[in-house]
């Protein structure tokens, strides 16, 4: 691969763009390809209109700051910070961690999905909230979900999805849970992290249909979720979805001692919603 295409490729993935997306129709989208790969090589004009495309200035291209890195850092932080108290409802923190994400610099495409994705889980913690949501915003989470996957970002951008299943009616959840499923449809091969997101996203999208009386929805999901690794990062998931399983299978008594054992185990705020 030649410097330029990678260097194109390593900005793409930065701002959270598909080829289609970075290619902006200044080159086909093969051909952009081809450039990534370092197949073909791309014109002085062309470059200079595809990184204009994109607001970013052509020293910033060939330089590697720190400060870009550092501000990666802080959005990962942030994002862990903000996953930590999203159950908590705790409003005045997840506010100050969304006035932090807003002084994140740049605000990449990916930092402004996160920004949006935080306020409406914020918004959302009132049911009455996921009425308010615009078609623009529900398309801004759908477009999350099918955006080309890479790095560490897949993980958050899973798990800020799965905080929103319930922006959506259970057709269109499950439409978004049965792409999920095919794309990671090598159990095996999952990176641990990618697990742990995944679990709980299936784990919300459970919870949704089960709320609507949708249980035969609920067994491809649960299905999953059983046949995930069993280690100690995906237990509490593997719980959960035990849980819903008993309940389903009308073992009720079941499902409520495991619920209790949650309760004392700590996990009230959980509970209340189950």
């Amino acid at each position: 691969m030649n410097y330029i295409g990678k260097k194109l490729k390593s900005l793409r993935q930065e701002l959270g763009l598909t080829q289609t997306e970075m290619a902006a129709d200044v080159i086909s989208v093969s051909f952009y390809s081809k450039v990534e790969r370092g197949l073909n090589d791309i014109g002085t004009n062309d470059f200079l209109k595809i990184l204009q495309k994109h607001d970013v200035d052509p020293k910033d291209f060939f330089n590697d700051y720190e400060n870009k890195k550092e501000s990666k850092k802080k959005l990962i932080i942030l994002i862990n910070k903000f996953m930590k108290v999203a159950y908590t409802e705790n409003n005045y923190e997840m506010t100050k961690i969304i006035k932090d994400f807003e002084k994140i610099n740049p605000q990449t495409p990916f930092v402004k999905f996160s920004i949006m994705l935080a306020k409406l889980i914020v918004k959302t913690q009132d049911k009455s909230g996921l009425k308010k949501l615009t078609s623009d915003q529900k398309n801004s989470i759908r477009n999350l979900i099918f955006k080309e996957s890479y790095s560490d970002e897949e993980y958050y951008r899973i798990i800020l999805i799965a905080n929103l299943m319930q922006v959506y009616s259970v057709d269109e959840a499950t439409f978004f849970v049965k792409n999920i499923i095919r794309r990671y449809q090598n159990i095996n091969k999952l990176d641990k992290k990618i697990e742990v997101a995944l679990s709980v996203l299936l784990i919300n999208y459970v919870d949704w249909c089960f709320k609507k009386n949708k249980f035969d929805l609920c067994k491809e999901p649960l299905n999953y979720i059983k046949q995930m690794p069993n280690n100690i990062e995906l237990a509490f998931s593997k719980i959960l979805g035990l849980y819903f399983a008993e309940l389903i299978g009308g073992n009720k008594e079941k499902g409520e001692n495991i619920k209790e054992v949650l309760y004392e185990s700590g996990y009230k705020s959980i509970v209340k919603r189950m």
